[in-house]
């Protein structure tokens, strides 16, 4: 499995980029598309590692007469999973406000936390 890919942008000379797409028979050339916009082709590169990247991308893209312009957007690697955390068990808290500051306290309270009213 490849460890390392990028999306290559391609700007060619106006109605060339199909010959470019046809380089996805190239090794490592996952995808290859024309698109409309800024760019004329996108094309998904995998390899094991930058500097065979590097290689593939001249392969599939380098060697081309019209190509004008070349991008390439290596892929961030992702980050490994890690376990879903524990839900914390909820709590059920009941309270009621203070005949004296009207502050809320726990059910069960002897003394307001805010005033120190005695419940009792």
């Amino acid at each position: 499995m490849a460890k390392v890919m990028a999306y290559v942008l391609v700007q060619t000379e106006p109605g060339t980029s199909h010959e470019l797409v046809a380089s996805r028979s190239v090794p490592g050339v996952r995808m290859a598309h024309s698109v409309f916009g800024r760019y004329d082709a996108v094309l998904v590169v995998a390899a094991d590692n930058l500097t065979e990247l590097s290689k593939k991308v001249y392969e599939a893209v380098g060697r081309h007469p019209h190509v004008v312009k070349v991008e390439t957007l290596i892929c961030m690697p992702m980050m490994a999973e890690q376990p879903p955390k524990k839900r914390e068990e909820l709590r059920l808290v009941t309270s009621f406000h203070c005949p004296s500051c009207h502050a809320l306290n726990e059910v069960g309270s002897k003394v307001c936390f805010f005033c120190g009213y005695s419940f009792a």
